[in-house]
Order: structure tokens, then sequence, then C-alpha cells
């Protein structure tokens, strides 16, 4: 039995450290696109710029979302949805580049980054989702950087359409600060945003922990040097005796 088992267990095991292998090499080129500084402060790419390796296209449309030259382009094409990294997330720092393409009249250049999301449901109230719309949007919670349908941007830092915009990201416990193009609009925690208004959940019950998302809507939007930096877990001042997770 036992070389029975050993002859089983071989190929077994052969198999998967090749496939490790392949993981970590894959990892390694994504890797190689971040500058050596953020490198070394801790961050690691989600997008290795040559295929959707480490996501997932929810929507039926799986050619919704494509990778050309280094960029993730999202079409804007009927029922791509949303594509979601394989892996969650619940305290980071997320840095990427987006970039508005379409000119045209009555072109919304719509998307949006989901944060703590989970698969299923909508990524804007199960979650949070960070809007990326046109500059000079009326509805100040559906601005660029907003979280969506509450918190709205206190400046309007967006690029014209055709320039690359940066987005900084950084959740810790119930922090929540987004910055857009070195500017900060917002610098909030959850826990302030507790009343139920209607049958959106309160940013307070929402999720800690889940999936990063970018979403396919009208148009064509463009993503690249989409990465992250793990953050330890922040803990409030002791309550009763009990430390909760929520302040840095």
């Amino acid at each position: 039995m036992k070389q029975v088992a050993h002859a089983f267990l071989g190929p077994v095991l052969a198999s998967y450290f090749v496939i490790s292998g392949m993981s970590a090499l894959g990892q390694e080129k994504a890797d190689a696109l971040l500058d050596p500084r953020e490198a070394e402060e801790g961050f690691f790419s989600l997008f290795n710029g040559k295929n959707l390796d480490g996501w997932r296209v929810r929507g039926a449309n799986k050619d919704a979302f494509r990778v050309e030259n280094g960029v993730l382009i999202v079409t804007g094409a009927p029922d791509g949805d949303w594509l979601f990294t394989t892996e969650e997330y619940d305290d980071f720092v997320l840095r990427l580049e987006f970039r508005l393409v379409e000119n045209k009249p009555g072109a919304e250049c719509n998307s949006g980054v989901a944060i703590r999301a989970p698969q299923e449901g909508d990524p804007a109230y199960a979650g949070m989702e960070i809007q990326v719309l046109r500059p000079d949007w009326e509805t100040p919670w559906q601005r660029a950087g907003a979280i969506y349908h509450v918190v709205p941007p206190k400046v309007q830092a967006q690029k014209k359409i055709g320039e690359w915009n940066s987005m900084e990201i950084r959740c810790e416990g119930v922090r929540i600060r987004t910055m857009l193009n070195g500017q900060e609009l917002y610098d909030i925690r959850t826990t302030d945003y507790a009343v139920k208004e209607d049958w959106r959940l309160p940013l307070t019950d929402r999720p800690l922990k889940g999936h990063i998302g970018i979403q396919d809507h009208l148009d064509r939007v463009e993503f690249r040097n989409i990465r992250i930096k793990p953050l330890p877990a922040p803990v409030e001042p002791a309550q009763n005796g009990e430390p909760q997770r929520g302040d840095p």
C-alpha cells in the first residue's frame, strides 16, 4: 500500500510544485511592473498587464473586459457587469490609474472601483463603490472619487477626458480615505454613517472585507498600474474591556 501511495503522490506533488512555481512566476512578472520603491513599501500588482489572471468577470459577456498594451480596457459592452479579484482584502492601500476616453456628446464615462465587496449583489450597496465618471458631474455624490450615493468628494480633482488620473484608496478598519491626483477627496469613518435612510445599508453595516472590483457600465474606460498594499488591522481603544477593530 505504501509503495502504491508513493507512486500516486509523486506525480501529484510534482504537479503541485509546478503549479506553485508558475503562480509565483506570474506574480513575479506582475510585480516587475511596480516602482521599486513601492515594492519595498509592500505593494504588489493586482493586474499583470497581459491578461486577467487573478480576476473573474461576473457578467455573461466575458469579452467586456480585455487587455491591450498593458492596459485593462473596460469596453462598456452590455452584460459585462463587474470584474472582481479572486482574492478578498480588508485593510489596504489601493493605487491605480484610470483614463476616460469617450468624449462624444452624452457620454458619461461611467465606471467604478468596488472595495470590500461580495461577489453577489450590487457592490455599490453590498460593499462600497468609488465612482469613476466624467468631469463636472452635477450630482455631488456621483462625482469622480465619491463613495457612491453616500460621500461626495470635497474637491473635483479629475483631469480632462483623455488624460490619466491617479487614485489612491486607503481602508483601515472603519476609516476610508481617497485621494485623486494628489488631492484628498475625503477622510471618513464609516461609523459616522450609521443612520438607515432607505433600503440601502448604512456604511457602518457594510463588510470590512471583500473583493476589489472594476465596473463595466456604458462607455469605454481604461485602467492600469493597479497595485495594493495590505495593512495590519487597526485596533480601537478597549471598550468594556474588549478591543474593537476600527480606527488606526
